[in-house]
């Protein structure tokens, strides 16, 4: 694939795209390795400890791991749509 790439097929619908998209990405190791580093570098800048804590969760498989990363995930990326409701 060359240029701009192919656009994805029309009639699907957003959940369809996404899962598309999640699975391409999952395919790719060299994709991953890029999203992983670059996310962890960001989280380590907004909270050092925090993040450490975090990844020690997620490896130790702890209970608390998804909660405390879509935690830090929001504090990097605040949801926009709830910021606008709440005005």
């Amino acid at each position: 694939m060359t240029g701009k790439g192919r656009r994805i097929a029309t009639g699907l619908d957003e959940s369809q795209i996404f899962r598309l998209f999640k699975c391409a990405l999952k395919d790719d190791d060299t994709l991953v390795d890029a999203i992983v580093e670059r996310l962890y570098r960001k989280m380590k800048e907004l909270d050092l400890e925090g993040a450490e804590d975090t990844v020690e969760l997620i490896v130790d498989r702890d209970v608390m791991a998804g909660s405390r990363f879509r935690a830090l995930l929001n504090d990097l990326w605040p949801d926009q749509r709830a910021q606008f409701a709440a005005s």
